[in-house]
C-alpha cells in the first residue's frame, strides 16, 4: 500500500514475494537497534527481493494493514562490502528504514519524500551515535550509494549526511559528550499544521528540557517529527520535582502500552509555556513528536506547568473516545493546587506523583482493551461479517461472543466521496447530542464507493494533523475511523463512524 525505500529504487516486488523469514544478522540488528530507542518495535521483519531495505505497508491475509520491513537476503554482506566490511553500514539502513515506521511515515499518502527521507536520515544518525558508532561511519553508508543529486523522492547524499550529521550530534549532546558538532537544522514545515520549526517548542538535547527552537544560540534544535525525545522516554519532568521510582513506574506502563496495544502517552512537566496556552502547547507537541498513530489517533500529550498554574491534554481523535467521559483538564488543576505546594518542599512530589497519573487510569484502562487494527476495508465488508455472524447465531442459537461477534466499534477504512459538510438530522441520523458539546464534534456527510451513506463525527482537532488540511465537499477521499453505528438502506438511515484519518484520493 505504502513504501519508503532507503535509496529510492522504486519496490517492485509483489506483496506476496515478501514474506520470507528475516535473515538472523538483520533480525539481530533490529532487536539492537530498538533497544537504544525505549520503544517497541511497531512493525516485522521479513526478507524479500527489495534492492537493499524499505519500510513498507502491506496488506495481510485478511486485508489488514500492517508495518514491514523488507530486506533483501544478501542485503548485510553486500551493504558491507559498499563500506569496506564496515558494519556500521547496513545498522544506518536499518536505522533509517525502522525510523520510517516509528515516525508515521508509512502511513502518510505519496510514500517517499525528502522532507521525510532527512527525518529518517536524522534518527540513523541518532541511533547510531548511541551504539557508538563514529560520525563518519554513520555517513558512509549514504555517501557511498546516496546520488549527488536530489529527485523528487530523495534529496542529494550531501543533504542526507548532514542529517545523520545532526542526529548524531544532538545524541552525542544529550550523552553529555564534548566536541559535538554543530550546526543548525533546516525547518521542515509540519504537514497541515501550518507550524514551522521556529514556532514550536522543542527539545533541548543536552538536558532534555523543553525549550522554543531559536532559543538557546548556537544550539542545534530538532525539528517537527524528526528524533522526538520520546525515543527512549514518555514522561519528561522540567521541574524535577516527580519522584523517580514512581515515574520509573509509570514509564513502564507506558512502554507496555505502545508495545502491547500500539497507544502513546507522554507526560511533559514544565516549568515554562514558553508564551504559548497550554492547549496549544500540547497540540504542537502531538504534532511535533508524533505522538502515537496518524491513521487512528491514539496518542496523547499531557502538559502539566504547575508553577504556571496551568495544564491542559492533547487527544489523538482516536484516543479522546476512550476519555469522553473524564474530565482530565480539570483534574490537571486540582492536582496542581493540592499537590504542587507538597511538591515544592525538600522531598518532591513523593506519593503526588502518583495522584498526577492516576487521572488517566480510566483513559488508560480503555485504551487498553479497545482495537487499534484496521481490519475491514470497506464499510459493505463489515456490514457482510454483521450479518453472517447474525445468521449463525440465528441457525445455532448461540450466546453472543465479543471475542469473535465484533460488536459496533471496529476499525474501518472506507472509501467514498463528501456529499455535504453537514450530517443529516432526525430520528436515525446524525445525533444532535454529539454535535458540538464538551468535545466539539462535527459532521460530515459521505457515499461509500460500495453505496452506504454514512455520517462521519469530527474532533475539533482533527484536521491539523491531517496532511492534506481541512475536508472538503464533493472530494474523494479514503478515511478511518471506529463505526458508532451501523445504518439501514430500506429505512435510508445513514451508517456513523467517529473519522480518525483521512486521505484524499
Amino acid at each position: 500500500m505504502q513504501a519508503c525505500s532507503y535509496d529510492g529504487e522504486p519496490i517492485k516486488a509483489q506483496a506476496s514475494a515478501l514474506s520470507g523469514g528475516a535473515p538472523q544478522d538483520c533480525a539481530s540488528a533490529v532487536s539492537r537497534i530498538m533497544g537504544y530507542t525505549g520503544l517497541p518495535a511497531n512493525f516485522v521483519v521479513v526478507s524479500g527481493p527489495v534492492p537493499n531495505a524499505a519500510a513498507v505497508i502491506l496488506l495481510d491475509d485478511n486485508r489488514v494493514p500492517r508495518r514491514v520491513i523488507a530486506f533483501n537476503p544478501q542485503f548485510m554482506k553486500a551493504a558491507e562490502a559498499q563500506v569496506g566490511g564496515s558494519p556500521w553500514g547496513p545498522i544506518s539502513i536499518m536505522a533509517h528504514e525502522i525510523a520510517h515506521h516509528l515516525s508515521g511515515h508509512t502511513i502518510v499518502p505519496g510514500g517517499s519524500r525528502p522532507e521525510i527521507e532527512l527525518e529518517a536520515d536524522k534518527f540513523s544518525g541518532y541511533v547510531l551515535q548511541k551504539m557508538g558508532a563514529p560520525l563518519a561511519a554513520a555517513q558512509q553508508m549514504i555517501l557511498s550509494v546516496g546520488t549527488s543529486h536530489g529527485t523528487l523522492t530523495h534529496p542529494a547524499k550531501g543533504q542526507r549526511a548532514e542529517a545523520i550529521k545532526q542526529g548524531w550530534a544532538q545524541s552525542c549532546m544529550q550523552a553529555g559528550g564534548t566536541g559535538c558538532p554543530g550546526g543548525t537544522a533546516a525547518a521542515i514545515k509540519t504537514p497541515g499544521s501550518g507550524l514551522t520549526a521556529d514556532s514550536l517548542p522543542s527539545l533541548d538535547a543536552s538536558n532534555g528540557s523543553l525549550v522554543t527552537n531559536g532559543s538557546t544560540p548556537g544550539r542545534a534544535l530538532p525539528n517537527p517529527g524528526s528524533i522526538p525525545f520520546k525515543y527512549g522516554r514518555f514522561i519528561i519532568d522540567e521541574t524535577g520535582r516527580l519522584d523517580p521510582a514512581r515515574v520509573k513506574v509509570m514509564e513502564q506502563r507506558l512502554y507496555r502500552l505502545a508495545k502491547d496495544v500500539g497507544v502513546e502517552m507522554s507526560f511533559l512537566v514544565v516549568n515554562d509555556l514558553k508564551g504559548m496556552s497550554p492547549d496549544d502547547y500540547a497540540w504542537a507537541m502531538m504534532r511535533q513528536l508524533r505522538i502515537g498513530k496518524l491513521d487512528v489517533g491514539n496518542g496523547a500529550v499531557v502538559v502539566v506547568a504547575p508553577r504556571q498554574g496551568q495544564a491542559a491534554v492533547a487527544f489523538g481523535p482516536g484516543l479522546a473516545k476512550e476519555a469522553e467521559f473524564s474530565d482530565p483538564k480539570k483534574q490537571l488543576l486540582q492536582w496542581i493546587g493540592a499537590a504542587w505546594p507538597n511538591c515544592e518542599d525538600a522531598d518532591g512530589c513523593a506519593g503526588w506523583t502518583d495522584a498526577l497519573f492516576t487521572n488517566f487510569n480510566g483513559t488508560l484502562f480503555w485504551a487498553e482493551r479497545s482495537k487499534w487494527t484496521i481490519q475491514f476495508q470497506t464499510l459493505g465488508e463489515l456490514l457482510a461479517h454483521y450479518k453472517r455472524v447474525d445468521d449463525d447465531r440465528t441457525r445455532t442459537k448461540r450466546a453472543f461472543n465479543p471475542d469473535t461477534d465484533q460488536p459496533n466499534g471496529n476499525l474501518i477504512r472506507v472509501t467514498g466521496r463528501i456529499t455535504s459538510l453537514k450530517a443529516p438530522t432526525g430520528v436515525g441520523q446524525a445525533n444532535a447530542r454529539l454535535l458540538g458539546g464538551k468535545l466539539g464534534y462535527t459532521a460530515v456527510s459521505m457515499t461509500t464507493d460500495d453505496g452506504h451513506d454514512v455520517v462521519l463525527y469530527v474532533a475539533p482537532h482533527l484536521s491539523p494533523l491531517m496532511p492534506s488540511g481541512a475536508i472538503k465537499a464533493d472530494t474523494k477521499y479514503t478515511m478511518v475511523g471506529r463505526l458508532q453505528s451501523t445504518g439501514d438502506k430500506e429505512s435510508k438511515q445513514a451508517s456513523s463512524m467517529w473519522l480518525f484519518s483521512y486521505d484524499p484520493v
